[in-house]
């Protein structure tokens, strides 16, 4: 879980420069969001700490979605 957090945080570093020169855009994170889950997320997988995985990224998500700059 730790490395799911590290990689979270290295995504929003990367988006918040990115949006800084570049200005927000539709489908903003969208990219980032499928490589975490492609990472991270074993869709076969519903135990109790993957499902923790799916709450982390899709708070990822909803961050994308409401950041403003």
């Amino acid at each position: 879980m730790k490395a799911l957090q590290r990689d979270i945080e290295k995504q929003k570093a990367k988006l918040i420069a990115r949006a800084n020169k570049n200005g927000i855009y539709e489908n903003f994170g969208q990219k980032e969001v499928r490589d975490l889950e492609e990472k991270h997320i074993d869709i076969s997988d519903y135990m109790d700490e993957m499902n923790a995985k799916r709450k982390e990224v899709l708070d990822f998500d909803d961050w994308c979605m409401d950041y403003c700059g």
